[in-house]
């Protein structure tokens, strides 16, 4: 859905027996799926400047390998031209709007059309909250909305010593099992090990956990998207929970650059929001590196939707 080869491959429409499939992660081996060499995570995340995450009343662990929703398919080709990436997103502390929690099913399965609820991380601007559901009827307004929460206003870099809900940190973990078991497994384990650590540390006021669509790189999993500042990381197990809580924690209240601010755990560090491949890996590699000299990578001009 978001990473991979640009094709416009045909929608798939969920049957009861493709739902209910259950896929086993048997085949792969635990030397298959664990990555320790950080130059294999670092510089796997495709250029992107804005991450949009569309509310979903029904979390991505139901959700079938390829969601046949028309309207994230038209909000990704609007938003490829402004390096956005845009993805499904469940937060189970989050208010539905009445219209989504009357119905049962998905979303792109409802008669009067898709409607969903927008949040938008940002390079530049950090969070965004829209006051409207994203449908058809305004899915260009809402795309002019998220192209201008994109756009660099000001200088670069956002700062993380910030009042109120922008002090929250959102913790967004793949479980997309239908598109790949291991995200369904390691992916959950995790999603269920940081919502407790969470609630056991007294932090739910300030931390949130959900889960997130397909976001690329199955033998990463666990994926973790960590926002407002877009970290990605990857190889997460539940003993590496605590420790991931400990980083961010420690981080706050400091200033934050994209291009000079040291990885969120380097060692399952996948890459950030608004770098490209080169940018990630070099600024892996240096302890501190200024890297406005590296040549733009040409993965700035490739995100791609599979």
């Amino acid at each position: 859905m978001l990473t991979g080869s640009f094709s416009r491959t045909r929608l798939l429409r969920p049957t009861s027996s493709y739902l209910g499939r259950r896929l086993s992660c048997s085949r792969f081996s635990v030397s298959a799926v664990t990555y320790k060499d950080t130059d294999t995570l670092a510089g796997t995340v495709a250029f992107h400047n804005i991450y949009v995450l569309l509310h979903s009343r029904k979390p991505p662990s139901e959700h079938p390998s390829k969601v046949p929703s028309k309207l994230q398919r038209a909000l990704q080709l609007q938003a490829i031209q402004w390096r956005g990436l845009v993805n499904f997103s469940y937060l189970p502390e989050r208010a539905v709007h009445p219209a989504q929690s009357a119905a049962d099913g998905p979303e792109w399965e409802d008669e009067h059309g898709e409607a969903y609820g927008v949040t938008a991380f940002s390079r530049y601007r950090g969070r965004l909250d829209l006051p409207m559901r994203v449908s058809t009827e305004n899915l260009d307004e809402v795309a002019a909305a998220l192209q201008a929460h994109a756009s660099q206003t000001g200088p670069n870099g956002l700062s993380s010593h910030l009042t109120g809900a922008e002090r929250e940190v959102h913790l967004y973990v793949c479980t997309h099992g239908q598109r790949d078991c291991r995200c369904g497994e390691t992916g959950g384990a995790v999603y269920e090990a940081l919502r407790k650590e969470v609630a056991k540390r007294n932090l739910s006021e300030t931390v949130k956990v959900g889960s997130v669509g397909h976001v690329g790189g199955h033998k990463y999993a666990a994926n973790i998207l960590v926002f407002p500042h877009g970290e990605w990381l990857g190889n997460i197990k539940e003993d590496n929970v605590p420790e991931v809580l400990d980083a961010i924690l420690s981080g706050q209240g400091e200033r934050f650059s994209p291009e000079f601010s040291l990885p969120l755990l380097p060692h399952l560090w996948r890459g950030r929001m608004g770098l490209d491949k080169e940018e990630q890996i070099t600024l892996r590699s240096r302890d501190t590196a200024p890297i406005s000299d590296i040549e733009p990578h040409p993965s700035r001009s490739s995100i791609s939707l599979d």
